[in-house]
């Protein structure tokens, strides 16, 4: 899904197993699909999953009679459970013949991005950080790079704590690997990571991090501030940094996804474009330029700014709370 590439020194085998497990396509335990038959002979669709946020996922009725509407179905689902889909029969005096398959993706396609909205950089305030532009891994085997490609390294000192860089809901958490001190590595297919998506449909990933240093829980809410976890490493604990990047399912791409297309390293494609983000610095809001060093700033005005009236009064009890 999303990949944090750098200049490889290790095996290409591994890159190799990496991309084809990242491919788009997902069908799993992450995702479950259960139908029931009604006694008017239309058969109901569930779904259950992980992932407590949103999620494309594209149905392919493989054998579809006596059914009416299409043979795909693609929608976007919310939360943890829920119905999917119901079949009416053509002749309600017959029963429905059907199997199907499915895909999906995290995310939603009803995006709708401010490319302006300023986000504030994943550290403590007055923090001062270097950033690194990241190069696409694909580009190695004759894929393109996604739409808009960014995705940032920000280089800490070990254990450095990592903060929401703006509101929304944490959906993924993976906290089950190591450093490898057999490195050096600036580039391994797994590391511990979150997948925070924000109002607008848009998800942030906090990669390399810390293993069990996770501080928050799935379906928790996050604003700016908020601690996450600890910025972690693939080797040694002069190799510390965190790897963030801001993208979202593309509309365009999503349309044209095909039933049974076969995609290689050289051809796959992306379903996710990316957002360069605006960040608020010390000395003005800007876009990060790679090798240049930056100060995080934020004030109860930036960290308040996405919240509603009952998430704002909440914030302030807790503020008051730890001042007493």
């Amino acid at each position: 899904m999303f990949h944090f590439p750098i200049p490889l020194k290790r095996s290409l085998i591994v890159i190799f197993i990496f991309l084809l497990s990242s491919s788009i396509y997902s069908q799993g335990k992450a995702v479950e699909i259960n139908y029931k038959r009604n006694d008017d002979k239309s058969i109901s669709f569930s779904f259950k999953k992980k992932n407590p946020g949103s999620t494309y996922i594209i149905v392919n009725f493989n054998k579809f009679e006596n059914a009416k509407g299409k043979p795909t179905i693609k929608k976007t689902i919310k939360g943890f459970s829920g119905n999917l889909l119901k079949l009416e029969p053509l002749d309600e005096k017959r029963g429905i013949s059907f199997s199907f398959s499915y895909t999906y993706l995290i995310g939603t396609s009803r995006t709708k991005i401010d490319r302006d909205f300023k986000y504030v950089l994943p550290f403590k305030n007055d923090k001062e950080v270097k950033a690194l532009d990241l190069n696409y891994v694909g580009k190695r085997f004759g894929n393109s790079s996604p739409k808009n490609w960014k995705s940032i390294q920000f280089l800490t000192k070990p254990n450095e704590l990592v903060y929401a860089a703006r509101k929304g809901m944490v959906v993924a958490i993976k906290n089950g690997f190591s450093e490898d001190t057999k490195g050096p590595y600036s580039y391994k297919s797994e590391a511990n990571h979150i997948i925070i998506e924000h109002d607008d449909g848009t998800l942030a990933k906090y990669g390399v991090l810390k293993k069990n240093s996770m501080l928050v829980k799935l379906g928790q809410k996050v604003y700016p501030s908020t601690p996450i976890a600890s910025a972690g490493t693939y080797d040694t604990e002069k190799n510390s940094q965190l790897r963030f990047g801001v993208y979202y399912l593309d509309k365009e791409v999503l349309n044209s996804y095909k039933k049974g297309e076969k995609q290689t390293l050289g051809n796959q494609k992306h379903y996710y474009a990316y957002v360069n983000p605006i960040f608020y610095t010390k000395s003005e809001a800007t876009q990060l330029i790679s090798g240049e060093q930056y100060i995080a700033t934020y004030n109860d005005a930036i960290v308040e700014f996405e919240m509603s009236k009952r998430e704002k009064k909440k914030w302030l009890k807790m503020k008051n709370e730890k001042n007493d």
